[in-house]
């Protein structure tokens, strides 16, 4: 629904002095072709960057195409989420042309308050058409019933996210992007790192 040519020409117009290495452009191809992207990886590898940008720019071009979008992202805990959407901030705040509407920019098409980003136009709407939100919960009933034309939900930490909140993303994600560092666990996400690896 939503291509690599589409991410990569959003990205020269909005944000021209971002450059993807290899593998982070192999992360936004994955989202865009297949219905789950796992990704392990260390510290310092420009996870949550390029999870920020596939967030933003999903949002972004679902909108230009006039497709309802919902997008969610958790994580184990509310200050590791805080660097994804530190990243999410970075991008809706750096772009070439003004994204967010504010006092100083009526242009803004977007408004975001904390982790949650709606259409300007839907400010006041209590079921907004279109989000990209973030949540922390201990209950999958949290994570569930986002159905959208386009919908996409990130993990990260993933490696520490319990596998309810995997199968609650079933229900309605079509696309899931999971990232985390390789730590011991047992979850979904160990399950298929292990299953891609053949081990």
């Amino acid at each position: 629904m939503l291509l690599l040519d589409e991410f990569l020409a959003l990205k020269e117009t909005l944000w021209p002095h971002i450059t993807f290495y290899g593998k982070q452009i192999e992360i936004i191809d994955s989202v865009c072709r297949n219905d789950e992207t796992y990704v392990p990886a260390g510290n310092q590898l420009g996870k949550d960057f390029v999870a920020g940008f596939v967030a933003v720019a999903a949002f972004i071009l679902c909108h230009v195409k006039q497709l309802q979008c919902r997008i969610v992202t958790t994580s184990v805990a509310e200050h590791h989420l805080r660097v994804l959407w530190g990243e999410i901030g970075r991008f809706m705040t750096a772009a070439k042309a003004p994204l967010l509407k504010t006092k100083d920019n009526s242009q803004g098409v977007y408004v975001m308050n904390y982790q949650e980003i709606r259409l300007a136009a839907e400010v006041e709407a209590r079921n907004p058409y279109s989000y990209l939100v973030g949540r922390v919960t201990d209950k999958d009933e949290g994570l569930a019933g986002h159905h959208a034309d386009y919908t996409l939900f990130v993990g990260d930490e993933a490696s520490g996210l319990a596998d309810a909140a995997y199968v609650a993303a079933q229900g309605w994600a079509k696309r899931m992007l999971f990232l985390g560092n390789p730590n011991p666990c047992e979850n979904f996400f160990r399950r298929a790192c292990r299953d891609v690896a053949g081990k």
